[in-house]
């Protein structure tokens, strides 16, 4: 078992762009060459590019863009800790690894989403960011995605690791591009897959949500102070050193949102390389991308990180230039809206097709209202959707891939159901969990931190029922 972490992180727009010499040399230079103090950085960098890109790299076709995503915490091992299965406060604590205490002066390195990585696991696990897709918003559908992450670095800045990473965004995503440029897309957000979590107060281990400890699941951000009267926060250390090869963590995706969450990793440059770029393509890219482990928790974080402008310092002075262009008036994300009504639309037809030609009518699949009006589709529309509906509950691979693809479905359809209601019923569950729906409520209730509405309500109930439906789809097949 593993889950997702995810981490958003406010973008700081320098103003500048760089073309050239100027666009390598500043990768090469500023970047690569501070990062040879923490790993091994190969510079046989055209070969990756390509690879990843599926052809010879052109820099000219591609917005190249630098952000500093993630930051590492030291831990400790407390004084009087014991490893292996125990009773305490009435839960069985699963202590794997002694060092799970982080040190309080690594305090400002845990992002917002209260998840940290400590040193070791970074080094070991920041590679695995070379090959991830570039995304919008974390809809990841490979025939979505918007570029590659072409090259990733760690530089030891003495109380802390960062990471930066050096991302290709196709300059034919315009909309995209233009909103990089101006700052209307301010955000980058990290999506990582991890093995297990350590509770940084009591040193639980958790390979999964349902795994987690009292802390973690209803406490986590809160301050707790040990034995020596020190103050400490709850917060879930991804990974482990002792985990082979990269820490039990594997970085996959970098997202562009368009609210910022996560203040920590800042986008340091935009970099435009020109014809002239071609010849000097070698000094950009790196090793071949990790390969990803399929067997994974995914993580996603948010704000409050702490790195901001302080980091503007680490490389020295930077070269202001004018300001891009003005961008035409278009919303950040209406290419990302298009793509995803072209790309789901197209499966729903193609997948409607296919049921009408074996002589069948489509599956009826489970209804998920809008949170305002439930007979705002044509009874056409409402047919295709809900047969998508059920090929996503029979198709998906996990909880985590049929609510991202619902929601996907929803978005590209216009039906607006909140995100912390996918987020609710995914962590309380299927409803095939509960003696009854009043108890599976109370656990979404609970996820959710407020009570829903009635709409929100006979969502999540739909939602929960459609997460047993493919569970219990699983079981059919295994039989």
């Amino acid at each position: 078992m593993a889950f997702l972490k995810t981490a958003e992180v406010a973008v700081s727009h320098l103003g500048f762009d760089l073309s050239g010499e100027a666009c390598v040399n500043r990768w090469q230079e500023k970047i690569r060459t501070a990062s040879l103090r923490v790993g091994n950085v190969s510079t046989n960098l055209i070969d990756q590019a390509s690879d990843l890109l599926g052809g010879v790299f052109d820099p000219s076709e591609y917005l190249l863009t630098h952000a500093t995503i993630v930051a590492s915490v030291d831990v400790y091992e407390p004084s009087g800790v014991k490893v292996g299965s125990f009773q305490e406060g009435g839960f069985r604590v699963n202590r794997k690894y002694p060092d799970f205490r982080i040190k309080r002066g690594c305090d400002r390195y845990i992002n917002n989403n209260l998840d940290a990585w400590s040193r070791p696991v970074l080094l070991a696990s920041y590679p695995t960011f070379v090959g991830g897709h570039n995304f919008v918003e974390h809809v990841q559908i490979e025939d979505l995605s918007k570029g590659r992450i072409i090259d990733a670095v760690a530089r030891d800045i003495g109380e802390s690791v960062y990471v930066d990473i050096l991302i290709a965004t196709a300059l034919k995503h315009r909309d995209l591009v233009a909103s990089i440029k101006n700052g209307k897309m301010s955000t980058l957000s990290m999506g990582c897959t991890v093995d297990g979590t350590s509770c940084t107060q009591c040193g639980h281990w958790a390979a999964d949500e349902t795994e987690m400890c009292p802390h973690v699941r209803n406490l986590k951000g809160n301050i707790f102070f040990d034995k020596q009267g020190r103050r400490h926060r709850v917060a879930e250390l991804c990974g482990h050193e002792s985990i082979k090869p990269h820490g039990g963590v594997q970085f996959i995706e970098a997202s562009w949102v368009g609210t910022p969450a996560f203040t920590g990793a800042v986008l340091r440059n935009v970099l435009e390389p020109s014809e002239e770029t071609k010849l000097r393509a070698a000094a950009i890219l790196s090793e071949p991308p990790a390969q990803w482990d399929a067997d994974a928790r995914r993580k996603a974080a948010s704000p409050d990180l702490y790195l901001g402008n302080d980091i503007l310092g680490q490389w020295g002075d930077e070269d202001e230039g004018e300001d891009s262009a003005p961008a035409k008036d278009t919303p950040p994300l209406k290419e990302l809206e298009d793509d995803l009504t072209t790309y789901m639309l197209d499966r729903i037809r193609k997948r409607v097709q296919d049921e009408m030609g074996k002589g069948g009518e489509p599956e009826p699949g489970p209804e998920v209202p809008t949170t305002t009006n439930e007979t705002v589709m044509k009874e056409g529309v409402a047919k295709l959707y809900q047969a998508s509906l059920s090929t996503l509950v029979r198709t998906a691979s996990s909880d985590v891939s049929l609510l991202n693809g619902v929601a996907t479905l929803n978005q590209s359809l216009g039906i607006e159901i909140p995100v912390p209601v996918y987020r609710a019923v995914l962590k309380a569950g299927g409803t095939d969990q509960y003696t009854d729906l009043k108890r599976f409520l109370r656990a979404c209730h609970r996820a959710l931190g407020r009570q829903p509405s009635l709409v929100e309500a006979k969502t999540m109930v739909r939602l929960g029922k459609m997460l047993s439906q493919r569970k219990a789809g699983d079981s059919r097949s295994k039989e």
